[in-house]
């Protein structure tokens, strides 16, 4: 068992303060430690059921598998950290020394390769003009021929010109801009906004503040904001030919619904989902698909609310999804949570509850920092490709030495 992992998982722990896993995630270790490889296995087992894809948690219960002679299962767990993160070196773990001269574990080594092959589908377009505007959302409204972008680090919403140069928009915004929707007629733009570290201007006092603003686009008035109370990180939102807005909440699993001009819960899945992302609905919207972060893809049927969760094909991993997409029976996945990053179309059956195969559109390209939501225009699908967060320091001050101007890519989905 890697010693580097053992020491992540207790930070993750600790920022979290699920006492109840850090517990059970010490008698593992002490279990590991006095080589009781039974009892290693079962705690493994059951800190991947807690949280499962969790880098430290998955290496763990592949090595308890190795050790209790469990080769098959083993091997399975490996494939699924080759497909999260091909750059674990677990080919150097004495724990797997039972099963690394066999051919499956040979294969394993060669998808490690495989993983890093370098795929360029989607095309930059224009590079913006505000350097550190670090963007999330983007939107284009048709009728006005106009590019919106948000801002997570500025706390505002910009338009571009066809040239990249930003004018601000719209700048009445508390907290960062995350996602940015307008509905069927383009009257109203829907915009999820947060408090978070990354932003100018956080205070302790602002942490888990969320709304969502209702803005005329004609006049780039405030309509109405839209609060509730609790801890929250309003991420991603969508609007219906009817008006009705869906907003996925990254703080707790829970789906919320502006209903009668109130702000509700929709759907709570805090009993099976752990960090929701982007959504997206079919073309007939009667389904709403939301991504997990480490869970996967859920669909959920609009009028009966009941959900299933999307089995992936066997050489997809269904971890680190963030922005999501719908179009043509497909959904289009932003993977900013793998490594290495990559863009993926899953192809869907007729009833659109399953996914039947998959391609691999983007894979392993230098620009791609961490790209995170998305938008389709037509048959295209925009996003930016290089999102500043990892160039924040300690006191979340951004170094603007360590990155470039933000780029919006273009992929042809046809």
């Amino acid at each position: 068992m890697m010693l580097k992992l053992k020491l992540f998982v207790l930070l993750l722990i600790g920022i979290s303060g699920f006492a109840q896993t850090k517990a059970l995630y010490n008698q593992s270790v002490e279990a590991y430690k006095n080589k009781d490889y039974v009892l290693f296995l079962k705690l493994a087992k059951e800190l991947d059921s807690i949280r499962p894809t969790h880098p430290a948690y998955t290496y763990n219960l592949a090595s308890a598998y190795s050790l209790n002679s469990k080769s098959e299962e083993a091997l399975s767990v490996l494939k699924k950290i080759v497909l999260a993160n091909n750059s674990i070196a677990f080919e150097d773990d004495a724990d797997f020394e039972s099963i690394k001269n066999g051919k499956n574990f040979k294969n394993l080594l060669e998808l490690k390769v495989l993983q890093s092959k370098t795929i360029e589908t989607s095309v930059e377009k224009i590079r913006l003009s505000e350097k550190d505007l670090h963007p999330e959302g983007l939107l284009y409204l048709q009728k006005q021929k106009l590019w919106l972008s948000s801002s997570i680090r500025n706390k505002k919403i910009v338009s571009s010109d066809e040239n990249g140069k930003c004018s601000d928009w719209f700048t009445d915004c508390l907290y960062s801009v995350f996602a940015l929707k307008a509905d069927s007629k383009e009257k109203y733009l829907w915009v999820a906004c947060s408090a978070i570290t990354e932003m100018k201007g956080f205070a302790k006092e602002m942490d888990g503040k969320s709304e969502i603003f209702k803005i005329e686009i004609a006049t780039k008035k405030l309509v109405k904001r839209y609060t509730i109370d609790g801890n929250h990180v309003f991420g991603d939102l969508i609007v219906t030919k009817n008006n009705d807005v869906y907003i996925s909440d990254s703080a707790e699993p829970i789906l919320y619904k502006i209903e009668k001009e109130n702000l509700v819960v929709w759907k709570d899945l805090r009993k099976e989902a752990f960090n929701l992302q982007g959504i997206a609905l079919n073309t007939n919207e009667s389904k709403l698909f939301a991504a997990d972060y480490l869970k996967g893809i859920i669909s959920i049927d609009v009028k009966s609310q009941k959900g299933n969760w999307l089995d992936f094909p066997e050489e997809a991993s269904r971890k680190g999804i963030d922005g999501l997409v719908f179009y043509k029976n497909s959904l289009i996945a932003i993977q900013n949570g793998v490594v290495p990053i990559r863009i993926v179309r899953y192809n869907l059956n007729e009833t659109e509850t399953k996914i039947t195969d998959f391609k691999v559109l983007d894979n392993n390209r230098k620009e791609f920092n961490e790209p995170a939501l998305a938008t389709l225009v037509k048959n295209k699908m925009y996003f930016f490709a290089n999102s500043p967060w990892k160039f924040y320091d300690k006191d979340f001050q951004l170094d603007e030495s360590k990155f470039e101007n933000p780029k919006l890519f273009e992929l042809n989905l046809d």
